[in-house]
């Protein structure tokens, strides 16, 4: 099976497995769906399907909540990603060769992910941007060898 781009709903439920393994202990629905953004009704629904799945255990009462069903480094993410997308229709995928592409370069990366354990995606460390190089919240911007014209300048006159 090949997986697009996460649903929504299947990113949040790996964001509160995550919050679960973290917390090790049980949790309320409404500090998990605090913690990973997302609206109460919509986290109760996904925990609800985490129980279904076998993933999650609740329990009621003051003192209740949802806790994993078993340790973190017995839950793997393919378990996870197989069970969401299983509840989902698969979408047509017209065969072009950029798609072909995608899905044999995505292939590798795939079956790492899905081997991967909720212990190790619970803790994977954040990335480190280097300092000189262009991160996510600044833009790319050309830069202009010595004794080149601006780049504005370039693209103009060609």
């Amino acid at each position: 099976m090949t997986w697009p781009a996460f649903p929504k709903r299947l990113q949040s439920a790996l964001k509160a497995l995550c919050c679960l393994a973290n917390s090790g202990k049980a949790m309320q629905s409404r500090l998990i769906a605090a913690q990973i953004a997302v609206p109460e009704a919509e986290t109760a629904k996904i925990l609800q399907l985490l129980v279904w799945g076998g993933f999650v255990t609740s329990r009621r009462g003051s003192k209740g909540g949802f806790q994993l069903a078993t340790e973190p480094s017995r839950i793997s993410m393919g378990a996870v990603i197989d069970f969401f997308l299983a509840r989902q229709p698969a979408e047509a995928v017209a065969d072009f060769p950029v798609m072909r592409a995608l899905e044999v370069t995505m292939a590798c990366c795939q079956k790492k992910f899905a081997a991967m354990k909720l212990s190790e995606v619970a803790t994977f460390p954040e990335p480190r941007m280097p300092k000189n190089k262009t991160s996510p919240t600044r833009p790319f911007m050309p830069v202009k060898a010595p004794g080149q014209a601006p780049f504005r300048e370039r693209k103009r006159r060609s």
